[in-house]
């Protein structure tokens, strides 16, 4: 039990390294799962529910979406860390955080400022699906999008390695 357990703790239990940007990763992972579920909105008549009750023109609704899933990935990452980069339980993270955005945002906040309910039927089936899909690319697209983080960390830190010479050194700091 013990060797299946330190492991455990170690990728899950630490905080992220220097190296390591749960938050950026989650806000690009969180921009990809905002734009995929927007066909669903539109073919299950929750885009038009939404445009209805939020008084918003066609193009609104598709850009508040989407920015709000760049700000659900923030929120991902910042709070699953490491452990939202697990291979094995990345889609379970993802589409349980889908489930809990869907019912603190369009189920609670959003009836509680409107006064009644923003969907029924059909488009609040459609406002569900979106939000669990949404959450399960976002758990699917953690690891890859911290990958492209990572590399992009690693492209910056070669590259401010190599602008260091004697000569800008000197410049900087003086002889």
């Amino acid at each position: 039990m013990r060797q299946g357990f330190i492991p455990f703790m170690r990728a899950h239990g630490q905080q992220p390294g220097p190296g390591q940007r749960p938050m950026t990763a989650g806000a690009l992972a969180g921009g990809a799962a905002g734009l995929l579920p927007i066909p669903l909105l539109e073919l299950s008549g929750a885009a038009d529910s939404l445009r209805l009750a939020l008084a918003a023109e066609d193009w609104q609704i598709p850009v508040f979406y989407v920015g709000i899933a760049v700000l659900a990935g923030l929120g991902y990452g910042g709070l699953f860390q490491r452990a939202a980069a697990d291979r094995r339980g990345g889609w379970l993270f993802g589409i349980s955080y889908g489930f809990l955005l869907w019912m603190l945002g369009p189920i609670t906040l959003l009836q509680m400022l409107l006064g009644r309910p923003l969907a029924t039927g059909t488009p609040a089936m459609g406002i569900l699906a979106a939000n669990l899909l949404s959450g399960l690319i976002l758990g699917l697209l953690f690891r890859p999008a911290h990958g492209v983080v990572r590399r992009f960390l690693e492209r910056q830190t070669l590259a401010s390695a190599q602008d260091v010479t004697p000569r800008a050194t000197e410049q900087s700091y003086g002889r």
